[in-house]
């Protein structure tokens, strides 16, 4: 069982003893990938259903039945085996064979030295290929994947944070930017961003992030971003910037 890992974050993908194993049917993947969600605990038939389908056929139970029996041909001889108990299915797979789990794990941990607290941030996103359940298609599932990709993105945050208080501010520039240009409703990014520009002499850019941050808020969202931002604009004016205290959010 040990050599069997499955992976969620990115295409649903199952390794077998170092051999690709695939599950086409996208009512398997999404079967799968609920189970994966919570491995080693019973997820009820209604829960499995609502992850699968996003209308459920007439005799939902007893087909979501022949798809476990699917399911249970299709993991073959790898090892891991999906139970029924009295209060749904479970798959017999150690949390530390799914890669959301590992991640998770490396996610949680701290350390008095942010540099191994980097380390372990670093091991988490990459173990990260893609977004989250991409090829899982159904509505409930893709709320799954939403769900996971703002873990990540939380956790780069973080990343971005240590690093910039150990003083790679100028390299994270480049990754700053296109942060806040994929994700500006995250104002992190943009705070970084702006502290990381400051640092390295690029007081008058870090304030056009600030205004052009201010002008999407305005125009796609119709409010002004928090008052860390502003809060911050107007210490980079006065030249009184000092790195705020983390408030990543914690996974």
């Amino acid at each position: 069982m040990e050599s069997c890992t499955f992976g969620l974050l990115g295409e649903l993908s199952i390794n077998g003893g170092g051999t690709a194993v695939p599950i086409k049917a996208g009512k398997l993947r999404g079967l799968l990938a609920g189970l994966l969600l919570r491995p080693g605990r019973p997820v009820s038939e209604t829960d499995l259903i609502d992850l699968v389908w996003d209308a459920p056929p007439a005799r939902a139970h007893s087909t979501l039945q022949v798809y476990v029996v699917r399911l249970r041909q299709a993991l073959g001889k790898l090892g891991p085996s999906v139970v029924r108990s009295s209060t749904g299915y479970w798959i017999d797979v150690d949390a530390g064979q799914v890669d959301l789990h590992r991640f998770r794990e490396l996610a949680r941990r701290r350390d008095p030295d942010p540099r191994a607290e980097l380390g372990d941030l670093r091991q988490a996103l990459a173990l990260w290929r893609g977004p989250a359940l991409v090829d899982v298609t159904s509505g409930s599932m893709r709320m799954e994947g939403d769900r996971l990709d703002e873990e990540r993105l939380a956790v780069l945050e973080r990343r971005i944070e240590i690093e910039v208080r150990l003083g790679g501010h100028r390299e994270l520039v480049p990754e700053l930017q296109g942060l806040v240009d994929r994700h500006f409703t995250r104002e992190k990014f943009a705070e970084l961003l702006m502290i990381a520009l400051h640092r390295a002499g690029r007081s008058a850019d870090a304030l056009t992030v600030y205004r052009d941050v201010y002008r999407r808020f305005m125009d796609e969202l119709g409010v002004a971003p928090g008052t860390r931002l502003s809060d911050l604009h107007g210490r980079i004016l006065s030249g009184d910037v000092e790195m705020p205290e983390c408030r990543c959010a914690r996974v």
